[in-house]
């Protein structure tokens, strides 16, 4: 089996990555420029290699696009489900967010639109931790 040279190995596994970030099921709400922009990479000549801001900014698309199936013992549609009493108490915005969220019937979400919806479920009073989005160790090994 021949071995392929450094650089490619990294381009080839980065444009998997990528491949496996827009195959995945999760809504790219708020996430549609990050998208487009990871398609166009996609399309680029392969032996063309990435830099590494490149590679930086799929690592974070990809960071914040882990799926979360739930919060404090609650699952998503549980949470969904204690945020919607309130709904017309939130902003526009907040609103529309969980009326199309509700409408979509996930499983999981991702890292922001958890942190909405936890922060949407505190405001309307239930007993939840707050939803971090971000991870120490993301953290400490970036910088």
């Amino acid at each position: 089996m021949k071995h392929l040279p450094k650089e490619q190995r990294g381009a080839e596994a980065l444009r998997l990555t990528i491949k496996t970030l827009l195959a995945a099921p999760y809504s790219w709400r708020g996430y549609e420029a990050q998208r487009q922009w990871l398609e166009k990479l996609l399309q680029r000549d392969a032996a063309a290699g990435s830099t590494r801001a490149e590679r930086d900014a799929v690592a974070r698309i990809a960071y914040m696009r882990i799926p979360f199936e739930g919060w404090a013992g609650y699952r998503v549609q549980e949470l969904i489900k204690g945020a919607l009493p309130d709904a017309s108490d939130f902003d526009y915005e907040e609103e529309l967010f969980l009326k199309e969220i509700d409408a979509e019937h996930p499983t999981a979400l991702v890292r922001d639109q958890m942190r909405m919806l936890v922060g949407l479920c505190r405001a309307a009073g239930m007993d939840l931790p707050r939803f971090d989005a971000t991870d120490k160790a993301y953290e400490d090994e970036a910088a």
